[in-house]
């Protein structure tokens, strides 16, 4: 009986010793979970707020992809999702790092103030695929951390958008649980991708791949040099009237004149 007590001991003990979660099936069950959110977003630009664009048409589609992706971004950030990155998910539809628009813009402006209004439907789909995944390298100007609106660097492994814009969701190790799992902490999307292929040093981790610039849109977190990124499909369709009644009233973005307030750097080192 003693004996059994002290074996029972020593078990407690190394289960204490060892606090990380590890996967230990391989099967189906295991399958990294897709992920699709969107959200109605209704866009109004002065006409002082259209005289800012070169390519007014371009304009108006980017200025409601950000303001739509911002908004299904924080929408996801509050699901507050644990992902297990798998290889060889394959189930975004056939592609990776898609962009798509679709619909028409208003040729006309608010009567009463003559603004231009425009709902679109905004739609982003991933996966914690490590086909579609990379890692960011580094940050702008040797910071430590990055935000919202802040520059980094990042890998992408195997695929490579075609075409830009392109957007990344960010995910950083779950350390209560261990390295099988990863926390969705922000989103992103790729300014530019680099020529050529890159490689990192041995002693972090050694990988291989293209390099890209990333502006992120929203985190919840801060982002660090080694936080994963994967591939999503984005889809922004213009809504006409019509589709607004059908859908309800949807929430109202007013975009502003850009400003030059930066995010505080931090002061000691992480």
């Amino acid at each position: 009986m003693r004996a059994l007590l002290v074996l029972l001991s020593a078990v407690f003990l190394l289960s204490a010793c060892s606090k990380e979660v590890k996967v230990v099936s391989t099967g189906s069950g295991i399958e990294s979970t897709v992920v699709s959110e969107q959200a109605n977003v209704e866009l109004r630009l002065s006409k002082t707020d259209l005289l800012r664009y070169t390519d007014v048409e371009e304009g108006v589609w980017r200025e409601a992809r950000t303001a739509g992706l911002i908004k299904v971004g924080n929408k996801i950030l509050n699901k507050d999702l644990i992902i297990v990155p798998v290889a060889g998910v394959a189930a975004l539809g056939g592609g990776f790092g898609e962009y798509t628009q679709s619909g028409v813009l208003a040729s006309e402006g608010d009567p009463e103030t003559g603004d231009l209004v425009q709902n679109f439907m905004v739609t982003a789909r991933f996966a914690g695929d490590l086909s579609l995944g990379g890692q960011i390298v580094t940050l702008e100007e040797d910071r430590f951390i990055a935000g919202s609106n802040d520059i980094a660097y990042a890998m992408l492994y195997q695929a490579v958008p075609d075409t830009l814009p392109a957007h990344v969701v960010i995910a950083e190790p779950a350390k209560e649980l261990g390295s099988s799992f990863l926390r969705v902490i922000g989103m992103a999307e790729v300014k530019q991708v680099k020529q050529g292929i890159v490689a990192l040093p041995k002693e972090q981790g050694g990988a291989t791949g293209t390099l890209c610039t990333l502006e992120v849109l929203v985190s919840n977190r801060e982002v660090e040099s080694g936080d994963r990124i994967f591939l999503m499909n984005v889809d922004v369709a213009a809504l006409d009237s019509e589709a607004i009644q059908a859908e309800g009233e949807p929430e109202t973005v007013v975009v502003l004149p850009p400003h030059s307030d930066k995010v505080q750097e931090p002061k000691e080192n992480k």
